[in-house]
């Protein structure tokens, strides 16, 4: 029991020194946010429609710029799905390609351009200043995702018109880092989005503003 007790104290200040407060992690954003020109990752990303059940899980890579203009641009390719598509954000369209079919079809985001940057930077370039301005966030415990101990951080939005088509989003920090491993985004209808980021590198060489390349023959729809 002597022997016990020694080992079940140093177990308990391990698992206490991983539970890092809301306020630390947004700090280290707050720290990191004036660096963040661009990323790159794998993804996985499983959807759940709540309305029939169903669940997928596709896998796809992410580029994500942030302009000097402030503007953000991100292209989530995922070519080699059974739904083959690559989705562009590039300031107000967002545009979606469908190589198997070789066609496009643009939507313009008009004046929610400013809440889709909101939602393309969170975690990536964001501040913690700015998270807590348009969110309530409370610290959800710990959880060991793709291999690093992370801090789970639950934000609620404070905007009504946000909150009516998104209830709530967790996010994943690693322990020594100020971006995202995973994030999971709710709907009030039930459906969800996780998201879960692999081989993340901050800043890597990007050449002028990312652009969705099109093939020639590409043809668009509407």
């Amino acid at each position: 029991m002597r022997k016990l007790l020694p080992v079940l104290c140093l177990s308990l200040f391990a698992t206490a020194a991983y539970a890092q407060s809301v306020d630390a992690v947004l700090t280290r954003m707050d720290q990191a946010a004036p660096r963040f020109r661009a990323m790159s990752a794998d993804v996985q990303m499983t959807t759940f429609t709540a309305i029939i059940g169903d669940k997928t899980v596709e896998d796809g890579t992410l580029k994500m710029q942030r302009l000097k203009s402030g503007e953000v641009r991100a292209i989530i390719d995922f070519s080699h799905q059974t739904d083959a598509r690559e989705i562009a954000f590039l300031g107000k369209i967002i545009r979606i390609y469908y190589p198997n079919l070789q066609t496009y079809q643009d939507y313009d985001v008009g004046k929610n351009t400013d809440i889709l940057n909101q939602f393309l930077l969170l975690g990536f370039g964001s501040s913690g200043k700015e998270l807590s301005r348009s969110y309530t966030i409370t610290q959800d415990g710990t959880e060991k995702i793709a291999g690093q101990d992370t801090t789970k951080l639950l934000l609620i939005p404070n905007d009504p018109k946000v909150k009516d088509r998104l209830s709530k989003i967790e996010m994943w920090i690693p322990n020594d880092a100020a971006y995202p491993v995973q994030q999971q985004f709710f709907e009030p209808s039930g459906n969800y989005r996780i998201v879960t980021y692999l081989n993340i590198k901050i800043n890597p060489p990007m050449k002028g503003t990312l652009e969705l390349k099109l093939p020639s023959g590409a043809k668009k729809q509407g």
